[in-house]
């Protein structure tokens, strides 16, 4: 398959960045609004063979998650801050305080560390500013930030012939993007592809689209040359259920989650499910386009998740 990054504009404020389980909820939407269930099912079947795509989370324009390798380890961590006069261990241990809490790493970034895995090379271009980390985000330019704001609402229920005062209080994030946003795509139809992303605008991705948000317009597509690995390592993009890895010498994080499933398809069926999460450090058994599967499970009719782990 060829690899391909779809560019988004946001059209709205939005609740959170997509995941590849959410994305994949709205393309199932899409399709069964727009092409009928038979297709539907055309789609969900093809991953029991040749996927029809497979596709990553969205990310910031230029950005993909850091990789879930620690930059300096514990040992190496003691032994410095030991090694340092007591009025310079506390500078020392503020100055760690920049490796903690990144989030994301600039394309470029993963092409010249990660894609090889070359992170003490990286630490040291950190601790040398020849690239910067700020603001959660590992780069050699500026990049996308996001703003948050948290909204609080009053809701008074409507009871006639009270008078009782009984205020709700909710509350809503708002998060306002100050870039586009992509997701990597990997298919040998990709005119398949675009006539479902096209309809992101008016179904969305995620919840809250009634009421104007999570609206995304495609803007860009563009083919990307396939990237040419030196090791047995691989960096997750999406969240991945496979038991195709060496887990003794990877590195990674596992998200355990409760689902609730359609009321459409599943009459709200509620369970847990664990995927690792992206920027997960994989040593593979054997290079493939992607790893893992989607996984069904059944409540009389079946719930879908997307097990996909994309890779670059």
């Amino acid at each position: 398959m060829k690899l391909y990054q779809f560019t988004f504009k946001p059209l709205s404020s939005i609740t959170k960045i997509p995941d590849a389980q959410t994305i994949f909820g709205a393309i199932c939407a899409i399709i069964r609004f727009t092409k009928g269930e038979d297709e539907l099912q055309r789609y969900l079947d093809s991953f029991d063979d040749q996927p029809l795509f497979v596709h990553s989370s969205m990310f910031g324009e230029g950005l993909l998650p850091m990789a879930k390798v620690g930059l300096i380890s514990i040992t190496d961590k003691n032994k410095n801050i030991f090694s340092l006069p007591p009025h310079k261990q506390l500078q020392y241990a503020t100055d760690l305080k920049k490796y903690k809490g990144l989030k994301y790493i600039s394309l470029d970034v993963f092409k010249d560390y990660v894609l090889d895995g070359q992170f003490d090379d990286l630490r040291k271009a950190i601790d040398e500013d020849k690239i910067t980390a700020t603001e959660e985000i590992v780069s050699s330019k500026e990049t996308l930030i996001l703003k948050s704001q948290l909204l609080v609402h009053n809701s008074k229920p409507i009871i006639e012939d009270s008078i009782k005062d009984d205020r709700k209080l909710f509350y809503e994030e708002n998060v306002y993007l100050s870039s586009n946003v992509c997701i990597y795509v990997k298919t040998d139809d990709i005119d398949y592809v675009k006539s479902i992303f096209q309809y992101f605008p008016y179904l969305g991705i995620g919840n809250r689209v009634s009421v104007g948000k999570n609206c995304y317009e495609m803007i860009d597509v563009k083919e990307i040359e396939p990237f040419v690995h030196q090791t047995d390592y691989r960096m997750l993009l999406s969240k991945c259920i496979s038991d195709e890895f060496d887990l003794d010498e990877s590195n990674y994080m596992i998200d355990s989650s409760t689902y609730r499933g359609s009321k459409y398809y599943s009459s709200n069926m509620i369970g847990r499910i664990n995927k690792f999460v992206e920027g997960s450090y994989m040593k593979v058994k054997q290079d493939q386009e992607y790893y893992g599967k989607v996984i069904r499970v059944s409540n009389d009719k079946q719930i879908y998740h997307y097990g996909i782990g994309f890779v670059l």
